[in-house]
């Protein structure tokens, strides 16, 4: 993989420590309720239907795909650039596999269903800044990556907060979602979804964190593999509040998006090469 990535810009993959919603491993999270009220739900399943169904992505097995982060300085300059590629496995239970080059090292984030283990040429970290980094990138990506089908996720609540007009002029459903505890490892964390009025196509995202933490988050445009639209360029920027995008700040590329690959049986396996 080719890329121009700078030592310093390694710190949480351009904010993904802050995007991420990683769950307990050993938390029974499919048994949580999910918590809409009636104008959520009939928004979120329409978003759904809109990319391809909830019974089609409830088929799906393993997800894989190809990741270019860019991050741009306050003139628009490109200052970072990295690609990665990602797999996930969803079913029977959750798995990730992330890899990217990092000058001349070879980084490997493994999540193996119990823990996750950041992976330098080939040898195990045990740096504990590194497992969170590899928790939290996997868990992050796939998320971010499964809108709006996550939105059905259990432990979520939902709910309608009216209509709005994005900064592009373009009008929107807003819904606030939120995790109840166990659901989630960042309970500070309060999301909004912007969804275009009668299709239900997911249009934006606000993420409001601690500390009064904000950013704005557009989706470009969708990508369609097996049945199901997946983003396939997000655009993400600088914020104060509620749909009040500023400073362009990053962009992330998804492509070769692929459903259901065969993937080796050690794949997810945490090991240090000898």
């Amino acid at each position: 993989m080719n890329q121009k990535f700078t030592s310093f810009s390694v710190i949480t993959f351009f904010m993904m420590m802050l995007t991420s919603c990683k769950q307990d491993s050993n938390a029974d999270v499919g048994n949580l309720p999910v918590n809409m009220d009636d104008s959520s739900r009939i928004i979120i399943d329409r978003a759904i239907a809109y990319a391809g169904g909830y019974d089609e992505w409830q088929k799906k097995k393993t997800l894989s795909f190809d990741k270019k982060s860019i991050s741009y300085d306050s003139t628009g300059k490109v200052v970072r650039e990295l690609e990665q590629h990602l797999d996930y496995m969803m079913k029977p239970e959750y798995r990730a596999r992330v890899s990217y080059m990092l000058n001349d090292t070879t980084i490997t984030l493994i999540h193996d269903g119990q823990e996750a283990r950041k992976l330098y040429n080939g040898k195990i970290s045990e740096e504990q800044k590194d497992i969170d980094a590899a928790w939290n990138a996997g868990y992050g990506s796939q998320f971010v990556m499964c809108m709006p089908f996550k939105l059905k996720d259990p432990g979520i609540k939902a709910e309608y907060i009216g209509m709005l007009t994005l900064a592009d002029g373009v009008p929107a459903q807003v819904v606030k979602t939120s995790y109840i505890e166990g659901a989630g490892s960042n309970p500070d964390h309060i999301w909004y979804y912007y969804f275009e009025p009668g299709s239900g196509k997911l249009l934006a995202n606000s993420l409001n964190g601690k500390d009064q933490y904000w950013d704005y988050t557009r989706y470009e445009s969708f990508e369609k593999a097996g049945g199901l639209l997946l983003p396939s360029v997000r655009k993400g920027y600088k914020a104060d509040t509620l749909n009040k995008p500023g400073q362009f700040i990053s962009e992330s590329r998804h492509f070769n998006i692929a459903f259901d690959k065969e993937l080796p049986e050690d794949y997810f396996k945490i090991k240090n090469d000898k």
